[in-house]
């Protein structure tokens, strides 16, 4: 059965111009043909810098999206006491639109109560993952800290983005349900802080947002690859406009906005394959490539996943403790951007992820990465082994370039050969129509309703962050938190190509 179209478009700017940057870890090609009117064209695509950051004493911290933002399939919640200063709604993190949960503040906890079927959602550990990042990377112990945060979930289980999204015009501050739920949280969130800065003398200031979102949509129902992308970038755009300069005029620059990337697609295979495509997940990333606002942290199939198979329900929620070591990945990833964002500094991309793919002799492609810590590393004791660790080789129409009849693995061997680079070794001669190199698609030879790193759409390749950044689970085991590769796809540049541009 062939995929679904993934609306990719045939070039990507960002993309190529790291190739240009990059060359010389291909097969020592160094940057022969490679300038003038192309190096100019993607030179001209790199996002502008955004804002700088100017820290404050109370800071938000605001989880997005559907129900692995609210913390469902986290029960029991883990996170029962508050280390630090960080607060909440007096209602909890899900306080839905009660007014009498968002009242007071409170110290920031987990907890199985309030809006929705959540319990640990991850809020904590992102708070206080940041106090630790602080501390341990800038020197700068707790006591001395001038930031501290609030932290709750703006999340509705099971909504499309459409829900959330506002479509009218940037002077209109009205929108559908989803929209409006979220605004009243915010703005009871972002009014509790004042009147606490105000007591004490001191400011407040929205952070950043985080965003688990695209389960609902990756059925194909409701989304194209493109509208997503679209509607994701005019989302945190009316956050901006619409929430954070009408509630807090004296900020002058946009909040980060962080993506963990939905990764359960194959899931709904279950029920029928032609919900198995990557559509959402990609949308992701493309709107964080695209954005110099949006920042893509991590894939998701590298936590273990609630089975909801009693329920009849596809694999879609993350446990209680990866919800929790979610958490710690946006704080890592906020740590990373705040660096940026107070230098004046593009954001860089903290998450592994390909960049170029170099068809360098006919039975070759190097593919070049990312790479935010150490080198790339090939490895099946997290996450399950997976076909080609991941890698494919499709036609413009996503469909699985193959090796000759009865075999539709075109490609032989996977290896590492630079910090930064992989190599695919194919059985036969590239054939005229592979167009892309796709990862963490998922297999469709494999049990449907699976997602996690046990199965469905996945990779085996990671960096070493996790090497020197342990996260310690809730029963004390160690976990290296390593970036693994995000879901993803990129053109197949071919040495003629590249002999064209000279």
């Amino acid at each position: 059965m062939k995929p679904t179209r993934t609306d990719a478009p045939d070039t990507d700017a960002s993309r190529r111009d790291f190739l240009r940057r990059s060359c010389a870890a291909l097969g020592g090609l160094g940057l022969w043909g490679l300038g003038g009117s192309f190096v100019e064209t993607a030179s001209a695509a790199i996002p502008a810098v955004p804002g700088i950051i100017v820290r404050a004493r109370r800071e938000l911290i605001l989880f997005h999206g559907q129900s692995n933002a609210v913390g469902t399939g986290g029960r029991p919640a883990l996170t029962l006491q508050q280390m630090y200063a960080n607060v909440t709604f007096n209602g909890g993190v899900r306080p839905g639109t009660d007014p009498a949960a968002m009242e007071s503040l409170a110290p920031l906890v987990e907890y199985d109560g309030g809006h929705g079927t959540g319990g640990e959602v991850g809020t904590n550990a992102c708070a206080d993952g940041l106090v630790e990042y602080t501390a341990s990377l800038d020197g700068v112990p707790y006591p001395s800290q001038y930031s501290r945060y609030s932290a709750f979930t703006s999340a509705e289980g099971g909504r499309p983005i459409g829900y959330f999204a506002s479509f009218l015009n940037d002077d209109n501050l009205g929108g559908y349900q989803g929209w409006l739920d979220s605004r009243t949280r915010v703005e009871a969130m972002l009014a509790l802080m004042r009147a606490e800065g105000e007591r004490d003398g001191t400011s407040v200031g929205w952070l950043a947002t985080t965003w688990q979102h695209g389960e609902a949509d990756s059925t194909g129902n409701s989304e194209t690859r493109t509208s997503y992308r679209s509607k994701l970038i005019a989302l945190e755009r009316s956050h901006w406009l619409k929430l954070c300069q009408v509630n807090l005029p004296e900020q002058t620059w946009r909040p980060l906005w962080i993506v963990a990337q939905v990764c359960s697609h194959n899931s709904y295979g279950a029920t029928n394959f032609a919900f198995c495509n990557p559509i959402i997940a990609l949308a992701q990333r493309d709107a964080c490539l695209a954005s110099p606002y949006l920042r893509m942290v991590n894939p998701q199939y590298i936590f273990d996943y609630a089975d909801e198979s009693a329920q009849g329900q596809p694999m879609l929620h993350l446990t209680n403790e990866s919800h929790r070591w979610q958490g710690r990945y946006f704080a890592r990833a906020i740590h990373q951007l705040i660096q940026d964002r107070t230098r004046g500094l593009p954001l860089r991309n903290p998450a592994l992820d390909m960049v170029a793919a170099l068809h360098v002799d006919a039975r070759t492609i190097r593919v070049v990465f990312n790479v935010p810590v150490g080198a790339l590393t090939l490895d099946t004791t997290w996450v399950s082994a997976t076909r080609n660790a991941g890698f494919d080789v499709r036609d413009a129409d996503d469909a699985l370039v193959p090796a000759g009849p009865g075999d539709d693995n075109l490609i032989a061997a996977v290896t590492v050969v630079a910090r930064d680079t992989l190599q695919l070794t194919l059985k036969t001669v590239l054939p005229a129509s592979a167009s892309k190199i796709t990862l963490g698609w998922g297999d469709a030879a494999e049990v449907a309703p699976v997602a996690g790193r046990f199965g469905g759409p996945r990779t085996n390749l990671r960096d070493s962050a996790g090497d020197a950044d342990p996260y310690v689970a809730s029963d004390g085991t160690v976990r290296p938190m390593h970036n693994y590769a995000l879901i993803g796809d990129v053109a197949i540049v071919r040495l003629g190509q590249v002999e064209a541009e000279r």
